[in-house]
């Protein structure tokens, strides 16, 4: 038995969906995501609650600290989550 016949690559439908940003804190893995699926796919995660305190902040920061776009970082942290909710013209 072969792969499944689907409409368009897997490599294509992975452009359509979204991203969170639970990548333990690693810029790395970020900017890759970011690179490869688009910035405007990634919303961000923190894995609450079972993170709190400092690495619960981490999770924000070092988004702001990747090294990415100051809009891409604007993005991920607060329009893009609009965006796939369809709030983005509220």
């Amino acid at each position: 038995m072969g792969p499944p016949t689907t409409p368009e690559r897997p490599s294509l439908a992975a452009l359509r969906l979204w991203y969170d940003t639970v990548g333990h804190c690693h810029p790395p893995a970020l900017i890759a995501a970011a690179t490869s699926f688009g910035a405007d796919r990634l919303v961000l995660g923190t894995d609450f609650p079972y993170e709190d305190g400092e690495v619960f902040e981490r999770a924000v920061s070092y988004i702001e600290d990747s090294g990415l776009p100051a809009d891409e970082i604007s993005g991920i942290l607060d329009t893009n989550a609009a965006a796939l909710l369809g709030l983005s013209g509220s």
